[in-house]
């Protein structure tokens, strides 16, 4: 019975020894990790805020050129009406042979009609059944602010997909550091334990978030040109 008490006391005592060894080597790889998981969670934090302010400053964007759009339809849409209501009085001062009242409206037609309308009276409507009805049927006429709201709307569509693409990057950060998150934890709730098993064990975890944490941050800079050069 001494003997084998003697033996399993050697034992314990040899048992101790080992993981007295081996604290030293996984206060180190702990340290390593955590401080790697640190530095890697607060870029990924920084990353993050900044994709979250490019977001919305886009969308804040795409409502200023929405706004604009319908702004100048709005502006074209009442420069379209005035266009209608002096060529209609041309027309009936015309229609009376009134030239010297006929001459007056057309001296006063915006540009875009004046031009369309001297397309439209090159044609010789009033003998040529084959000429446009109107001047505003004629490819040389231009509805106001037409050209503008679509350009506008063009803008508004590509800044919307740039806050959309902004977003996807935001959130891939973000879950970049959820992962590096879960590394510091089990990083640090290791160092709580005294044995050797069960701090391998949640190091060994720690190691692998880290890894994915890492991996998905490396793969960000390529998602990132791809998302820019990808279609919206």
């Amino acid at each position: 019975m001494r003997r084998m008490g003697g033996g399993a006391r050697r034992m314990r005592l040899w048992t101790m020894a080992q993981e007295g060894n081996e604290r030293p080597r996984l206060e180190t790889a702990s340290a390593i990790v955590l401080s790697l998981a640190a530095l890697a969670l607060s870029w990924a934090v920084y990353q993050a805020s900044l994709w979250e302010g490019e977001e919305a400053s886009q969308y804040s964007r795409t409502n200023a050129l929405r706004i604009q759009a319908s702004r100048a339809a709005l502006e074209g849409d009442a420069l379209t009406s005035a266009e209608l209501q002096v060529f209609g009085a041309w027309l009936e001062a015309a229609a009376r042979g009134d030239d010297r009242l006929a001459a007056f409206y057309q001296a006063r037609f915006p540009a875009g009609l004046r031009a369309a309308f001297d397309a439209w009276m090159a044609d010789d409507p009033m003998s040529n059944p084959k000429a446009p009805p109107s001047p505003f049927a004629t490819p040389d006429y231009r509805r106001p602010g037409q050209a503008a709201s679509r350009r506008l709307d063009q803008q508004a569509d590509a800044s919307y997909a740039a806050g959309r693409r902004a977003n996807r990057l935001a959130d891939a950060f973000q879950q970049s550091s959820t992962v590096l998150a879960v590394a510091l934890f089990f990083g640090g709730i290791g160092q709580v334990f005294r044995r050797t098993t069960p701090r391998l064990v949640l190091l060994a975890v720690a190691c692998l978030a880290l890894l994915a944490g890492l991996a998905r941050l490396l793969s960000l800079p390529a998602q990132i040109l791809g998302l820019h050069l990808a279609p919206a």
